[in-house]
């Protein structure tokens, strides 16, 4: 299936260099070989996610990013700030924003963005390398456009209490599956919060997709596809068979899906090159 993946060079703008703010500058460049996943520029989406971050987060906090002061705000994700933080922080809730307008406003039952460092971040503050929520903005974009239930899906490594603290859970019903308590957060409604080990992995990824088919019809999926279990020790055989049970239960539900790259970070053997690899594993499975 050929679909669109967001992605600009505002991605990758800021002066502080961490996987989060390079790693998708890496990807798209991998993909750039008439492959059938097209990489597209969502710079036409950019006021309308400014004009949402702006909804969704505090005025106080927002102006601390644009402008770096102050600092404990600005920097409160974990990032040195410069002046080009924001661009990179704006561009990163952008391409799902555009890839919301993708799938909603069109034929297109996929499209992804890619975007990190998001699901941390609270209204007033960054947290965990993430400085806007971009999963909110992109739900928050989806109900402006009609949607009334959205579901995010969050296969990465660590909780995404950000979401949940953002969000309201008759509208966007939150199932994560993570292999770190950082960021926990409880469950409601019809949420689900599953800790996993590395045995127990593939396991418990079914058994949140079940959950995810037993709650009822979703107007979107937001699959915040993080690769940081391999941090943690889950192979990537596992993320591979991840990835492609996501893409089949979508597939068989005719979901409309957005992805984001979410976590995955170089370390404990990890180099730049395997993390691609790791991310590609995302685009693939959805080209199948």
């Amino acid at each position: 299936m050929k679909y669109n993946i967001f992605y600009n060079a505002d991605f990758v703008a800021s002066d502080y260099a961490f996987d989060t703010t390079r790693k998708s500058g890496e990807l798209a460049a991998s993909l750039r070989d008439g492959g059938e996943a097209k990489v597209v520029d969502p710079g036409l989406f950019t006021e309308r996610a400014k004009a949402i971050i702006d909804r969704v987060h505090d005025p106080e906090y927002v102006k601390a990013v644009i402008t770096g002061t102050p600092s404990h705000l600005a920097e409160s994700q974990g990032f040195a700030w410069d002046p080009k933080v924001p661009t990179m922080a704006i561009a990163h809730s952008t391409g799902l924003v555009a890839a919301v307008a993708d799938v909603l406003t069109s034929t297109n039952r996929v499209a992804g963005s890619l975007s990190s460092g998001l699901h941390h971040a609270r209204a007033g503050r960054g947290s965990g390398f993430c400085t806007f929520n971009g999963l909110v903005v992109a739900a928050t974009d989806a109900l402006d456009r009609g949607a009334e239930r959205v579901l995010v899906l969050d296969f990465d490594a660590h909780c995404g209490g950000g979401t949940r603290s953002m969000t309201a859970p008759d509208k966007v019903v939150q199932i994560d599956v993570a292999t770190s308590a950082f960021d926990s957060w409880t469950p409601a409604s019809a949420d689900a919060l599953f800790m996993a080990g590395v045995d127990n992995y593939i396991d418990t990824i079914i058994e949140a997709l079940e959950l995810a088919d037993g709650a009822g019809n979703f107007d979107l999926v937001l699959y915040n596809a993080g690769m940081d279990p391999a941090n943690s020790g889950v192979s990537s055989a596992d993320l591979e068979l991840r990835e492609h049970m996501v893409a089949e239960w979508a597939a068989k539900r005719d979901q409309r899906l957005v992805y984001a790259l979410a976590g995955g970070y170089t370390g404990g053997g990890i180099e730049m090159d395997d993390l691609v690899a790791l991310h590609r594993l995302t685009v693939d499975a959805f080209c199948a």
